[in-house]
């Protein structure tokens, strides 16, 4: 049997037994809940994929899960929902904290994780393009005909390689690929 790093990851807490989803002692564990974070940005993504009418969202780098908390608040369907990010730690502690609903670790730009989310109706990416080594390559390698919506941050942040301080930047830096309908900021960022 060959070694799969994604087998670890489908019981995220500690000691599971997955076949039995039971810990050491025989216990299920309580859901975990998620690190604290403000809500705003996650809220805000919501009603503007609300306002799209999007049955389906892929939220790529999607760490801790935080847009699942908004979704849920919503009664939401988790197979409208799947996260995917690269760092294991974060999945971990999505899928511990939202249990029933989907995460994938990967790197989305390898095939074998873009045909997971391909299938998506909607594309979100809330801090982080401004992470990204290429930025336009990976916008540019999306299918065209779905909504995409992601953020840029207006002030210089420690991980970003850049940073938009009015929504012109935005426009100048992807209008000659991405049809951009609107550009909004979020009142905190």
């Amino acid at each position: 049997m060959s070694f799969n790093p994604n087998h670890l990851l489908n019981s995220p807490a500690a000691m599971l037994n997955p076949a039995l989803g039971r810990n050491q002692e025989g216990e299920v564990p309580a859901p975990v809940p998620p690190p604290e974070f403000d809500p705003g940005i996650y809220s805000d993504a919501f009603s503007r994929l609300g306002m799209m009418s999007i049955e389906n969202v892929v939220d790529l780098g999607c760490g801790c899960g935080n847009f699942v908390s908004i979704m849920t608040a919503r009664n939401q369907r988790p197979e409208m929902y799947l996260g995917v990010d690269h760092n294991h730690s974060q999945i971990s502690i999505a899928k511990a904290a939202y249990p029933g609903w989907r995460f994938i670790y990967g790197d989305f730009t390898q095939d074998r994780i873009r045909v997971e989310y391909e299938r998506f109706g909607a594309f979100l990416m809330l801090h982080l393009v401004d992470t990204m080594d290429d930025d336009i390559s990976f916008l540019q390698s999306l299918p065209t005909d779905k909504p995409l919506l992601f953020s840029v941050p207006k002030f210089e942040r420690e991980e970003s390689r850049f940073y938009c301080p009015d929504g012109r930047d935005i426009y100048d830096r992807y209008s000659s690929f991405l049809n951009i309908r609107t550009i909004g900021r979020y009142r905190n960022g």
